[in-house]
């Protein structure tokens, strides 16, 4: 593993500000964790309930079954009205099959969310690098996204943008703070599958279109999706977790998130560990080369923390980019991101730049 550190002096009033920032949403946080102690059995025989099914279903020994290849899925293309123009949208029916019937019915009911989207701000596509870029909780929306991302950075180092919004965030919600992730045991596993599924559609898309390379990065949410892609399939060229989570049951412990009673705390912390392996990047073997990855860890995140960065990149043994920034204030973010696509360039990952 290496690690590269890219630091500002530290004690400023901004990475105050940013720290502060940051746990102040993680203070409000832990006020969402449910406090009945009485419902923490229930929970726990509902987790229980739901290891037995994948087990029955064959899922968690079989991959295909998990994760399967869509089919041939057709994507409609268009160019958006004149006020947007150089834009393109995509959109594809995003209906894969569930591994909980019980369920099929309230999943399939959100209408949006069964259109899956792909914003391109890049025309010509042929013999480009694109990137499929990936949102954090509760974002999604394109215009907040374009503003988001170092977009034109990306552009200068010759990567076309590509916004997808994840399973029921941005244009495929109904309700804010979305659904997804949520306290639905069953709907959380669904969520990641059918992400998963939406991001090898596009990948597949912008092949077919001509792209030479493609490949994902993720914003905390999306960080930690774009880590489980690249466990379940070889098919991008390369991936970027920024401000990744690496274990959403650690995240949940360390935030105090876990509904629980003293008796049962045990119990229901290693049964909700055991419930989210069957998504864990962590508890699945690489599938791309660790040239191929690198994560990006902000040191003054107080969410995606660096020690969460540093589990996915001993786990894929790769680099692991720290800038000084935090979660919410990515200050020092550029520089962390053009040291990135050094290394990929170094190791023929993506082409060497013009002179």
């Amino acid at each position: 593993m290496d690690t590269n550190i890219v630091v500002r002096p530290r004690g400023s009033i901004g990475d105050r500000i940013a720290y502060g920032l940051d746990g102040l949403i993680v203070s409000q946080m832990k006020k969402l964790s449910p406090d009945d102690p009485g419902g923490a059995p229930a929970r726990l025989q509902d987790l229980r309930a739901i290891q037995d099914e994948l087990t029955k279903t064959g899922a968690l020994e079989n991959d295909a079954l998990m994760f399967p290849a869509p089919g041939n899925v057709k994507v409609s293309r268009r160019l958006l009205p004149p006020h947007r123009v150089g834009f393109y949208e995509w959109r594809w029916r995003s209906h894969h099959p569930l591994i909980f019937p019980e369920i099929e019915a309230n999943y399939r009911s959100r209408r949006a969310n069964q259109a899956a989207r792909l914003r391109l701000l890049k025309l010509k596509v042929p013999d480009s690098t694109m990137a499929i870029v990936i949102n954090g909780f509760s974002s999604g929306h394109h215009l907040v996204e374009r503003l988001a991302w170092p977009v034109q950075l990306f552009r200068r180092n010759g990567i076309g943008v590509a916004l997808y919004a994840l399973p029921f965030h941005g244009p495929r919600a109904r309700v804010f703070p979305p659904e997804w992730p949520g306290e639905d045991l069953r709907m959380l596993i669904e969520g990641f599958r059918q992400a998963i599924w939406d991001l090898r559609i596009a990948i597949r898309a912008l092949r077919e279109q001509g792209a030479q390379r493609v490949g994902v990065i993720g914003m905390s949410l999306g960080g930690y999706t774009s880590s489980l892609l690249a466990s379940v399939t070889s098919e991008v060229d390369f991936v970027i977790p920024y401000v990744p989570l690496a274990s959403i049951p650690d995240f949940m412990e360390e935030n105090e998130l876990v509904p629980t009673s003293v008796d049962l705390q045990t119990e229901l912390a290693e049964a909700y560990r055991t419930h989210m392996n069957a998504i864990s990047p962590l508890h699945r073997p690489p599938a791309v080369r660790p040239e191929q990855i690198t994560v990006i860890s902000g040191e003054l995140d107080r969410l995606a923390t660096v020690e969460q960065g540093a589990k996915l990149s001993q786990h894929f043994c790769c680099r692991h980019v720290v800038f000084r920034g935090a979660h919410m204030i990515q200050k020092g973010r550029a520089r962390a991101f053009k040291d990135t696509f050094r290394g990929f360039r170094r190791n023929g990952v993506l082409p060497r730049r013009r002179v």
